[in-house]
Order: C-alpha cells, then sequence, then structure tokens
C-alpha cells in the first residue's frame, strides 16, 4: 500500500512493515531501537504466545528482518491494524495502529504483572518537524489515545477505573522531512488536530476489529468490566431466595429472566447513570459531597435508594419495590461490597427480576 510518495507499507500475519526510500527522523518508545533515531524502516512485529514470556528472543531469531529498523512488539494480530490518512494545509499525517486490550490499565494503577496486551501507534507526518515539536506531538498522541479509550469505557484490568493504555504501549512518530520544519504539534495547531483526529479514529477502530469491543455493547459485558458477575447478581438473589414447593429450578428461571430484563434499554440506561454517579462521587464531583463523605454513604444521600426503587418498579411495579425493600435490607451476596449507587442499582435490579420470577411462580 502506498500512502505516501516513497513510503511502502506491507502488512502480513507476522509484522507491519514501513519502508521509505528517504530517511525518516523517528522519536519512539519502541524497544528495538527507540529514541531520537534516523532510519528507513519502521516494523511492528507479532509476538506468538510462545515468545509470550520472553519477547526479545524473537528479535535475535528476526534479525535480519530487523536490522537498522525502529521496532514495536504486540501480541495482537497486526493484519486487524487499522490506518487512518489526514490531509491539511501542506500536512498530511498517517496513522497506523494495532490494539490488544486484554492488559488495559489505568496510568495510577501501579506495577504489577507484566502481560502482552499492546497498542502500538505509529504516526508519519509528511513535514520535516523540530525535536520540540515531535515531543508536542507524543503528548498529542497519546491524549488522543486516552480519548479513544474513554470514547469506548474501556476499563483497566487491575483497578476497574477508566482505562488510560496498557502497560505496554509504545509510539513511534516518524517525520518525512518536507518544506520548512514545523515548531508546534498541539490541540491549537492544525498538525496537533490532524494527529489526534488520526489517532483517535485509528484507535477506536483497531480495538473495535481486534477485540469487538463496541461502544453499545450489552449491560452484561459493562457489569463484567468492572467485576461484576452474571454469577455474582444470580447467586446474590438466590441467597435470600424463598423456595417455591413447584418450582426447584427457580435459578435457572431467575437467570433466564435477568438476561432478559439486562437487554432492556432503559434498565441498561438507569444501571449505567448509577455507574457514572458512583464515579462523580468517588472523586468529589457531586456538589456538596465530598469525596470522603460519599463513601461514608451519608443518611442524607437518598438519590441512589431512588434509582435503585426506580429500577425496581420499572420492571415489576410496586411488587419490585417492595423486593426492592427486602433486598436492601438484608444486602445478600455482592451488595455488601458494591459502593453507594451501584448496591442499590444492582439490588434494584435483582429484587425487580425477583418479584418477576414470584409472579410467575404464583401464575403457574
Amino acid at each position: 500500500m502506498e500512502y505516501f510518495k516513497d513510503l511502502k507499507i506491507d502488512i502480513n500475519s507476522e509484522a507491519i512493515i514501513v519502508e521509505s526510500k528517504k530517511t525518516l527522523k523517528i522519536l519512539s518508545s519502541a524497544p528495538f531501537n527507540g529514541g531520537f533515531k534516523f532510519s528507513t524502516k519502521i516494523i511492528n512485529l507479532h509476538v506468538p504466545k510462545e515468545f509470550y514470556d520472553n519477547p526479545f528472543e524473537l528479535l535475535k531469531i528476526k534479525e535480519n528482518l530487523l536490522k537498522d529498523s525502529v521496532c514495536l512488539m504486540t501480541g495482537a494480530d497486526v493484519t486487524k491494524a487499522s490506518i487512518v490518512e489526514g490531509i491539511g494545509n501542506n500536512i498530511k499525517v498517517l496513522a497506523i495502529v494495532t490494539a490488544g486490550t486484554s492488559n488495559t490499565t489505568s496510568i495510577t494503577d501501579g506495577k504489577h504483572f507484566f502481560k502482552i496486551g499492546t497498542i502500538n501507534i505509529i504516526v508519519i507526518v509528511n513535514r520535516d518537524l523540530t525535536e520540540g515539536c515531535m515531543v508536542n506531538a507524543i503528548s498529542t498522541i497519546t491524549e488522543a489515545k486516552c480519548k479513544a479509550l474513554s470514547s469506548l469505557d474501556l476499563r483497566s484490568k487491575i483497578s476497574r477505573e477508566q482505562a488510560t493504555g496498557t502497560s505496554s504501549d509504545a509510539i513511534i512518530l516518524a517525520s518525512l522531512g518536507e518544506g520548512s520544519p514545523l515548531e508546534y504539534a498541539g490541540s491549537a495547531t492544525e498538525l496537533g488536530w490532524i494527529i489526534a483526529s488520526c489517532v483517535e479514529k485509528a484507535v477506536k477502530e483497531a480495538i473495535i476489529c481486534h477485540d469487538g469491543l463496541l461502544s453499545n455493547r450489552s449491560l452484561l459485558n459493562r457489569l463484567k468490566e468492572r467485576g461484576i458477575l452474571l454469577e455474582d447478581l444470580i447467586s446474590t438473589a438466590m441467597e435470600i431466595y424463598v423456595p417455591h414447593p413447584k418450582y426447584p429450578q427457580a435459578k435457572e428461571l431467575f437467570k433466564k429472566l435477568l438476561l432478559e430484563v439486562l437487554e432492556d434499554v432503559n434498565v441498561a440506561s438507569l444501571v449505567m447513570a448509577a455507574l457514572r454517579i458512583n464515579e462523580d462521587g468517588e472523586k468529589g464531583l457531586i456538589p456538596n459531597l465530598s469525596a470522603e463523605d460519599f463513601k461514608r454513604d451519608p443518611i442524607c444521600l437518598v438519590a441512589d435508594e431512588i434509582l435503585g426503587i426506580s429500577i425496581s418498579m420499572y420492571i415489576a411495579g410496586y411488587n419490585g419495590l417492595f423486593e426492592f425493600y427486602r433486598f436492601d435490607r438484608n444486602k445478600p451476596g455482592i451488595l455488601k461490597k458494591l459502593p453507594p449507587f451501584v448496591d442499590d442499582a444492582i439490588g434494584g435490579l435483582l429484587a425487580g427480576v425477583s418479584s418477576k420470577m414470584y409472579s410467575l411462580m404464583t401464575r403457574g
């Protein structure tokens, strides 16, 4: 594929290889020949599973391929890369992104066991860039990546907070050196805007293509990403289930009804609202309520119960309301561990489904 004159891009199952007839000025965090370099070759190398424990062994095997190149490594399928082109006033930008999100983290998660799962970003600009401009562009690329992850609501596998990347992300910025040198690449510049637009789009496309993480994915998946599993929901409801002699398979019935309710866009909207409010509360962003007070779930805070009641009544009417009081009073299973707003939203969800289950049993 040719996007720039004198620049060739080859993508196969082994690697993405960018070769230029002109020497590229490159700034990168690449594990192989990273830093500030001049080269005619950029590679994003796929790391097979057998090399996960020691990916640098693969570099020795691929020595001829990698010679004199700036090389990234990834466990992601490089054939599912996203390539986005942006054009402005004598400015042309190309973003090439591969994304594996099995290792998503928040930047403040702290040190943890390294896993393969990487977002690799290659940005190529036709114009000459000063060294300061290149550093500025790296910042712009990183901000655009974070915005893309936020727009897909990716969560850290460690803390369940909003993900900012993976623990092994890498960036390559390359300049073809055309025209007078550009000095800035922040959001107020045309170059910065084009880079950011290309990177944001390419990161989102790569994640969706590789991992199927659509922005409107199911509520069940969104809960799972926050550590709330289907099995936890079912076992929590069954903890205070009052047995019905004619329904020994109550657990299966509850699961069936729960899965149906989770597909309801109104239920999903209310539960997601609770999750969002809870995140604001933990950050101290609820007006007149500090983060410390929020975590103590003060008596004055009743909006979480109102939201839980709304969910239970939407699902099962007044019967759901009375069942919500039972769940809220007993706090079975995971409800004991969940923070304000989340415990009541999940309690309302389970209470509504439980009430529907009892109604079906009674009619049966």
